[in-house]
């Protein structure tokens, strides 16, 4: 299975896909409100790194819908084969 959708889809594949969304999304908000509460008790460091974990989820989940995002698909591009390097060509 890829990591994002292809054109046409097994029903199985799909529901999966929409599981790891939703679980994505649940990940994602359960770090939105610890970055408040810890905004809330003035540990601002630690608030902003909340705040960046939960967008790195926000961007799998672009990865996992296959929704283009500048911001996952342009750099997996521009790494693309130095990651291929290290596994050998295994890709």
């Amino acid at each position: 299975m890829l990591s994002h959708p292809p054109p046409q889809e097994a029903p199985e594949a799909a529901q999966l896909r929409g599981n790891l969304f939703t679980d994505l999304d649940r990940l994602a908000f359960a770090l939105e409100m610890e970055a408040a509460r810890l905004y809330e008790a003035a540990r601002e460091d630690d608030a902003r790194q909340r705040q960046a974990l939960r967008l790195g989820v926000r961007l799998a989940q672009r990865l996992v819908t296959g929704v283009w995002a500048d911001e996952v698909n342009l750099r997996m591009q521009t790494w693309d084969a130095e990651y291929d390097s290290r596994l050998g060509g295994m890709t």
